[in-house]
């Protein structure tokens, strides 16, 4: 419960530090982005003061005069044709496009702005934009209004120099002129770089550091039940032959028992095969717990591993009273290796030990060698009861026991086959496995030449 609610209340101090890691970011690039028109904006009127100031210019004098003789030609030719509001309104439509593609045309404030603001050390990479909100015509009647457009909010990325009106010989105009800052997002990011790579690096920081924690709490969980289950396997393995050893004593204190040679011998066999296999547990604890200060002492010899294997496998048959069927497949054609002798017994042994143990049907066991350039590989399969993919990455563990299936009706202190990966890698090697429930499990040794 504690560790359920530990969790629950870690991941929402997460979700809330990346909440406020969002907000920061989203905040940070509205203030650059205001930032960045605000200095576009002063920059772009600074300039446009200058001009009017040194030139008396605002850059839009050819444009106009050009606008002039076009307006000219509208008062003359196009006025007098005009006969219902559609043909003014058409009128109306052609003026304003014509108009605004002569001044796109011909205006030089766009070209000025890029030079002011490029020397200023900011991008001068952007776009002018001109908007005509009013129109009106000069005849000798009067003025004719083709277009009067209300002003409207100028797009996101662009920033309002300022709004002219002018009056010439045969127009009355006004018009906006805006910078349209077309890589404002680029800008943006540019600027902000740094203070998103802190926040995006902080961020990652926590949840590394929240994803070790919770790794270590699981692992610390896991090596506690771990540890449980190994006091619990032990005291269970370690009171078996002492009951037995009590019982057998108790027995041979007997009168009956006493006046009889062959209980006499029969209870004491008991006794000494219980003490060896209880000399023998004390000694495997023992002898992991020494492995865990300490490296392999191997006492190498040159062996040649097909003779090596199928002694061990007539040993284990013999002492087994053939207890498996086990098939010989050996391919290394007299390879030598350097092996210790007793450890890899032992390596050999806990693999048919567990091939026998972990199957309910008569055992087979496969057993193969093979050899290429640099390194040999044992086979050892067998038809047992197999491991789910859960525990594979586990069962090589100190003394972790698969804890589902028949595997809790056998004994064992969970180090067999611990105590097979540290004698593969002590020879420099290593040992892999794969396993299907119900199909049997496979154990691939390599070691090298």
């Amino acid at each position: 419960m504690k560790r359920q609610l530990l969790l629950v209340v870690s991941l929402a101090a997460l979700l809330l530090f990346v909440a406020v890691q969002l907000y920061m970011i989203r905040s940070i690039w509205q203030q650059k982005e205001e930032i960045i028109l605000m200095r576009y904006t002063n920059l772009s009127r600074e300039g446009l003061s200058l001009l009017l100031t040194k030139k008396k210019s605002n850059g839009f004098e050819k444009a106009m005069e050009v606008t002039d003789k076009f307006t000219g030609y509208l008062v003359s030719e196009e006025l007098p044709n005009l006969s219902d509001r559609s043909d003014t309104l058409e009128l109306s439509a052609l003026a304003r496009k014509e108009i605004t593609s002569i001044m796109y045309k011909n205006e030089m404030l766009t070209d000025f702005f890029r030079s002011y603001i490029g020397n200023a050390g900011y991008d001068a990479d952007f776009k002018s934009l001109i908007a005509i909100n009013s129109l009106e015509l000069l005849t000798p009647e009067g003025s004719l209004v083709l277009t009067d457009t209300a002003y409207t909010a100028p797009p996101k990325n662009c920033v309002v120099v300022n709004t002219f009106r002018e009056e010439h010989n045969n127009f009355i105009i006004g018009y906006h002129y805006l910078i349209d800052l077309t890589h404002l997002n680029d800008m943006v990011l540019k600027e902000a770089l740094f203070s998103f790579v802190l926040i995006i690096a902080s961020t990652i920081i926590v949840f590394l550091v929240f994803w070790f924690t919770w790794r270590n709490l699981m692992e610390e969980r896991r090596l506690s039940e771990l540890k449980s289950d190994f006091i619990n396997n032990m005291t269970h393995e370690l009171k078996t032959p002492l009951s037995t050893i009590t019982v057998a004593g108790k027995t041979l204190e007997k009168k009956q028992i006493i006046s009889d040679p062959d209980k006499v011998i029969e209870t004491a066999e008991l006794i000494g095969k219980q003490s060896v296999h209880l000399n023998q547990l004390i000694n495997t604890i023992l002898e992991v717990s020494y492995l865990e200060r300490t490296e392999f002492e191997l006492d190498r010899h040159k062996v040649v591993i097909d003779d090596l294997m199928h002694d061990i496998v007539s040993s284990f048959l013999t002492s087994c009273n053939g207890c498996a069927e086990i098939e010989e497949n050996y391919k290394t054609n007299g390879l030598s290796i350097s092996a210790d002798l007793v450890y890899f017994t032992t390596l050999i042994n806990n693999l048919l030990s567990n091939a026998v143990r972990y199957c309910d049907k008569d055992p087979v066991i496969r057993i193969s060698t093979s050899a290429d350039t640099s390194s040999m590989e044992i086979v050892v399969a067998d038809n047992g009861i197999g491991i789910s993919r859960d525990h594979l990455d586990h069962i090589f563990d100190k003394f972790y026991r698969v804890p589902h299936g028949n595997i809790h009706k056998i004994k064992g202190l969970g180090l067999g086959l611990y105590y097979v990966r540290r004698i593969a890698t002590a020879h420099g090697g290593d040992v892999s496995v794969t396993s299907k429930p119900g199909r049997g499990t496979t154990f691939r040794i390599k070691i090298p030449i």
